[in-house]
């Protein structure tokens, strides 16, 4: 009995670092078009926006052409719901969110944490 705690307990600690992982991926894969849900439920992630970029999960530069959006955190916005990559919902509560983001001035700089 006390070696299947043990295992569970250690393929517990293994599954949620692999999560960890596979979110922070994810996170490094965002890159595109945008639209910004009204509706949390309808999104596909959810963000709390940062005001220091040290303590964001990733840097976002808003571009202002679609086809240069093509890096992690080079986020073309669309109005248009069909035609994003992914849907994002802005958190008011930085605990609910997936991630937190910082938008900066400066290309170069947006990217994965």
């Amino acid at each position: 009995m006390k070696y299947l705690l043990m295992l569970c307990f250690v393929l517990l600690l293994s599954f949620s670092g692999q999560q960890a992982r596979a979110q922070n991926k994810r996170l490094c894969d965002i890159f595109g078009t945008v639209y910004f849900e009204q509706e949390k439920s309808f999104a596909d992630f959810s963000i709390y926006i940062e005001e220091e970029e040290s303590f964001a999960d990733l840097v976002v530069f808003k571009e202002d052409n679609q086809l240069f959006a093509d890096k992690s955190g080079n986020w073309f916005p669309t109005t248009n719901r069909g035609l994003a990559q992914y849907r994002i919902y802005i958190e008011k509560d930085k605990n609910r969110a997936d991630f937190k983001v910082y938008y900066t001035e400066t290309k170069s700089f947006a990217g994965c944490r």
